[in-house]
């Protein structure tokens, strides 16, 4: 009987040891991805340890899906390039042009959990059913480039309408209307900047993703319009 017992106790420290050696193989795995992360990209490095200690101190470690960062200073939410006073430079290029070309209260600035977002109502871009660009488009456009075209992000430029059926003229669908407004002003920053075609991206939400609901007119005014969405991501 002791000597089973002797057995026994023996095998258990064995099972002991190789869930501690388990262990210390994960740790010193690990310990040696975050300092390969410190030599190769500082900036991710300090990303990561961000997330853990967030992590570790009981929160989650990412943004929650939809949540806005705020307007504190941009350089303390996200990282663009080399310019993390994107924000505040493109707010002062359109103070400049806020009174021309119909702009004014109509081009809105902000930071979200996409990247720095240009929301432009849709009367300052194009007239009513059309996806032409404005003159005063083309200038706050010709504002926009000098400013994003060195950045190393994607530029993403997202369509919307409201919900109001087309029933006339060149488009036959809100879906239509919403790409081609998109795509027209891919095509004038691509052109213009240059700004290389692989960085910019075209998407048509259609009424689908409104900000308010299209309940007055008003708010449908609010719904019409084009975003150019400087991206967290980057190439």
């Amino acid at each position: 009987m002791r000597r089973r017992k002797n057995v026994e106790e023996h095998n258990n420290l064995e099972r002991w040891l190789l869930t501690y050696a388990d262990l210390i193989t994960l740790l010193l795995a690990f310990f040696i991805m975050m300092y390969t992360f410190s030599k190769q990209d500082a900036q991710k490095y300090n990303e990561v340890s961000s997330h853990l200690k967030t992590i570790f101190s009981g929160g989650s470690g990412i943004a929650q899906k939809g949540k806005t960062l705020g307007k504190l200073p941009l350089g303390s939410q996200m990282q663009i390039g080399s310019e993390p006073g994107i924000e505040e430079k493109l707010k002062n290029e359109f103070r400049e042009i806020s009174n021309q070309n119909g702009l004014k209260n109509n081009i809105f600035i902000f930071t979200d959990a996409r990247g720095v977002v240009v929301r432009i109502m849709d009367k300052a871009f194009y007239d009513e059913g059309k996806a032409d660009l404005k003159q005063g488009a083309k200038n706050a456009l010709d504002k926009i480039i000098p400013i994003v075209k060195d950045l190393k992000n994607n530029i993403r430029i997202e369509g919307h309408t409201d919900n109001t059926p087309i029933s006339k003229g060149e488009f036959k669908s809100n879906w239509e209307l919403s790409v081609r407004r998109a795509t027209e002003v891919v095509r004038y920053i691509v052109e213009k900047g240059p700004i290389p075609p692989e960085r910019v991206s075209a998407t048509g939400y259609a009424e689908y993703r409104p900000v308010i609901n299209n309940d007055t007119a008003e708010n449908k005014a609010l719904n019409r319009r084009v975003e150019i969405i400087i991206e967290n991501t980057k190439l």
